[in-house]
């Protein structure tokens, strides 16, 4: 009795008209999210608070500070930084009924000493201090930039975050954020320590 073996499946003619059509629709697939990703590419804001102490808590007995006039037990300086971490501009229509960004302390605020953006010809959305809060906005931050509020306070303050931004992931974070340096500021900061490293390491080798 013969018996005829039979020939691989990849020589099938259906299982490479099945492949081929797979990987057309894979193509097709990958080519839709790559033009989704690029035509709705994500919005998204952190934001970091921290506070500094004035003076140092073991100085506070022989010092004594006033503002107008006022004793200040406790002066602090509060930092209120937003960074724009998405690929895409926040702009003022994200603001849901032009509502700002409600940043409360829990304290109330004294003044707002000043603001600091990256890159600082950016210009920061406005802000005010209003009784224990920090409004930020509407005003349009852009893609990689940051600005960061400087605010005195009287104690120890506890923050909590409001906001009414559309279609924008907000998260806060646990450190202070500070925008990575461009790709070629890396590339000559770091080419120079990479081409060391080599040097050492030849020179190493050579004396082994």
């Amino acid at each position: 009795m013969l018996v005829t073996a039979a020939a691989p499946f990849y020589e099938s003619g259906t299982f490479w008209a099945a492949a081929a059509v797979f990987a057309t629709l894979g193509v097709g697939v990958g080519a839709m999210w790559a033009t989704l990703r690029a035509n709705n590419p994500k919005r998204r804001l952190a934001y970091w608070m921290g506070s500094t102490r004035l003076v140092a808590s073991d100085h506070l007995d022989s010092l004594e500070i006033r503002r107008h006039g006022t004793f200040l037990s406790e002066p602090r300086v509060v930092r209120v930084q937003l960074v724009n971490t998405g690929r895409r501009d926040i702009s003022s229509a994200a603001f849901d009924r032009d509502l700002p960004i409600v940043m409360d302390l829990g304290i109330p605020i004294l003044e707002l000493l000043g603001t600091e953006s990256h890159p600082p010809i950016s210009a920061a959305p406005e802000a005010a201090a209003q009784g224990t809060t920090l409004r930020i906005g509407p005003g349009r931050l852009g893609r990689k930039e940051s600005v960061t509020y400087l605010v005195l306070v009287d104690g120890r303050p506890e923050y909590s975050c409001q906001h009414t931004l559309v279609d924008v992931d907000v998260k806060e974070t646990d450190d202070l954020l500070f925008p990575a340096p461009p790709f070629w500021g890396r590339l000559f900061f770091g080419l120079p320590l990479a081409l060391a490293a080599a040097s050492a390491g030849a020179w190493l080798f050579k004396t082994l």
